[in-house]
C-alpha cells in the first residue's frame, strides 16, 4: 500500500452487474472522494491538467475544490508499451506549478509521460489521481488508496 492511502468504506462500491472484476462508483461517492483528495493536496497549482478522457471530470471537480480556474487537457496515446502525448498545452507552463490529474492509474505510464512532457517545458509538476492499482509503475504525489479492481466511474 502507498503511504498516502486512506481507507474508504466498502459500501461505497457496488459490483457492476455485467463484470465481477469492476467496481462501480456513484456520483455522490465521486464528490466525496474529490473532497478527500483535495484535502491531501499541499501544493498550490497555477494550472490543472486533466489526462483525457478519464482525468477530465476529476480535474474539473478538483479545480472547483482548489479554486483554480486555469484548467487544460492533454491526450496520451498508447503505441505498444510506449506512451506519447499527442495534444499541446496552449498556455506557457514554464515556471508554473502544474497539477496533473487522472481518475485511476493502472500502469501509470500515461501519467509518467505527461509529467515528463510538462517538465521538459519548464513546469513544476505534481500528480494526483483517485486510485492506484498495485502493479502501477508510477506513484502519484497524491491519491486516496490502492485498488485491486478497476473502477467503473460514472463518466465511463
Amino acid at each position: 500500500m502507498l503511504e498516502t492511502e486512506t481507507k474508504i468504506s466498502a459500501e461505497a462500491y457496488v459490483l457492476a452487474p455485467d463484470q465481477d472484476t469492476r467496481v462501480e462508483l456513484s456520483w455522490e461517492k465521486v464528490r466525496d472522494e474529490i473532497v478527500a483528495l483535495a484535502a491531501k493536496i499541499d501544493y498550490s497549482p497555477d494550472i490543472i491538467i486533466g489526462i483525457a478522457r478519464g482525468g477530465m471530470v476529476p480535474s474539473i471537480l478538483l479545480s472547483q475544490q482548489l479554486n483554480i480556474e486555469n484548467i487544460h487537457a492533454l491526450k496520451v496515446v498508447k503505441h505498444g508499451t510506449r506512451r506519447e502525448v499527442i495534444a499541446e498545452v496552449f498556455t506557457d507552463v514554464s515556471g508554473k506549478n502544474v497539477l496533473v490529474v487522472d481518475d485511476m492509474l493502472e500502469t501509470g505510464n500515461g501519467m509518467k509521460e505527461v509529467k515528463k512532457f510538462l517538465e521538459a517545458k519548464g513546469a513544476d509538476v505534481r500528480t494526483a489521481c483517485l486510485y492506484v492499482m498495485p502493479h502501477t509503475e508510477f506513484n502519484p504525489d497524491y491519491s486516496l488508496q490502492g485498488m485491486t479492481k478497476v473502477i467503473k466511474f460514472p463518466w465511463d
